[in-house]
C-alpha cells in the first residue's frame, strides 16, 4: 500500500532508489488518497504530498509524487501527462528541487516539434552525457517548442557543435524540423523591467528644486523578482522560492494581457514581513530558468 508523505533525509520525496514527480494542475479538491489511487495505476507510489498554504490548508494545485523507481517514474510521465483527473489535465514531470546545476553549462534547444518529449531529448543527445533535460511547458504541460539541458562544459561545446541543424522527426504534419541548438545566453539586462517614474520636480529649462535623494528601501512580505526569463511561468517561480525552505504563500509572474507574454518581473508573497527578508537575502542573485534573479521588497 502506498505511503503519503515520506521525506527523505535531505527533505526530498525521493528514496535512495526513486524518483520524485511534480504533479501540476490538480484541481483543489484532489487530496493525498485520491491522486495516490490514480498514479498507482501506473507504478509503485511510494509517498504522495499534496502541497497546501500553512495559514488555511488549501491545496496549492501541485504536488509530488515519488516512485520506488526511475523506471516506474519515467513510464508515469509518459502516460499520465496531460490526462484528465477530476476535470483537470494534469502536468506530470520529473521534480528538479534537488538537482545540482554547479558548474554545468545551460544549452538551449528550440523549434521542437510539439510532441517532443525529454527521453527523446535524452536519447539524442546521450553520447554528450546530458546532466539535465528539461522540455518547457505552460501550466497545463502543454510543450513550448523548446528545452534547457545542461552539459559538462566542454560536452557542451561538443553537443552545440554536432547537433546545432539536426534534423527531429515528429510535426504534426510528418515533416521534420531542425533544431536550434545553442548556449543559453540571454543576458542579465533582457528582460523587461517595471517603467520607472519620472522625476517631474524640475521644469522644462532646468530649474526647480533638485531630485529627491532615493527613497529608503522599505521592508514587506511582498518580494519584487526581476529579471525573469520570459518563459518562467508562476509554477517555476513559487518552485523556486518555495525550495528556499520558507513557506510561500503566492508567487505570480505579471503578464501583459493583450500580447499574452511576460512582462519580465513578478511577485512572491510570503506570510510576514520576517519570512520575506529571509528569502531576499537567500534568492537575490541566485538562478532561475538560467537567468540571475533580482529580488528586493516590493515597494508599490
Amino acid at each position: 500500500m502506498a505511503a503519503f508523505g515520506g521525506l527523505g533525509m535531505d527533505g526530498s520525496m525521493a528514496g535512495a532508489t526513486g524518483m520524485t514527480l511534480f504533479v501540476g494542475n490538480l484541481a483543489w479538491e484532489t487530496g493525498e488518497e485520491d491522486l495516490t489511487q490514480f498514479m498507482s495505476g501506473v507504478g509503485n507510489v511510494t509517498g504522495c504530498e499534496v502541497q497546501r498554504h500553512a495559514d488555511t490548508g488549501r491545496s496549492k494545485g501541485w504536488a509530488l509524487v515519488t516512485f520506488a523507481s526511475p523506471d516506474e517514474a519515467s513510464y508515469a510521465m509518459q502516460q499520465l501527462n496531460t490526462q484528465e483527473m477530476n476535470g483537470r489535465k494534469l502536468n506530470v514531470r520529473e521534480d528538479r528541487s534537488q538537482i545540482n546545476h554547479d558548474g554545468t553549462i545551460p544549452v538551449y534547444v528550440g523549434n521542437l516539434p510539439w510532441a517532443t518529449t525529454r527521453e527523446e531529448l535524452q536519447q539524442i543527445f546521450a553520447a554528450y552525457n546530458p546532466i539535465d533535460v528539461h522540455v518547457k511547458t505552460t501550466m497545463s504541460g502543454r510543450s513550448r517548442g523548446f528545452a534547457i539541458l545542461r552539459f559538462a562544459p566542454e560536452m557542451a561545446a561538443a553537443a552545440i557543435q554536432n547537433l546545432d541543424g539536426y534534423e527531429l522527426g515528429g510535426a504534426a504534419d510528418g515533416t521534420t524540423r531542425s533544431i536550434e541548438v545553442r548556449e543559453d545566453r540571454q543576458g542579465a539586462g533582457d528582460a523587461a523591467q517595471p517603467p520607472r517614474r519620472k522625476n517631474r520636480s524640475a521644469n522644462q529649462n532646468g530649474g526647480g528644486a533638485p531630485p529627491a535623494a532615493a527613497a529608503e528601501e522599505v521592508s514587506s512580505n511582498t518580494l519584487f523578482v526581476g529579471n525573469l526569463n520570459w518563459d518562467t511561468d508562476d509554477d517555476d517561480l513559487f518552485q523556486h522560492f518555495q525550495n528556499a525552505g520558507i513557506q510561500v504563500v503566492s508567487a505570480k509572474v505579471q503578464r501583459n494581457d493583450k500580447l499574452d507574454k511576460s512582462k519580465g518581473w513578478g511577485l512572491v508573497t510570503y506570510s510576514s514581513v520576517a519570512d520575506a527578508e529571509a528569502a531576499k537575502s537567500k534568492l537575490n542573485g541566485s538562478e532561475l530558468d538560467s537567468r540571475p534573479i533580482k529580488v528586493k521588497f516590493d515597494q508599490k
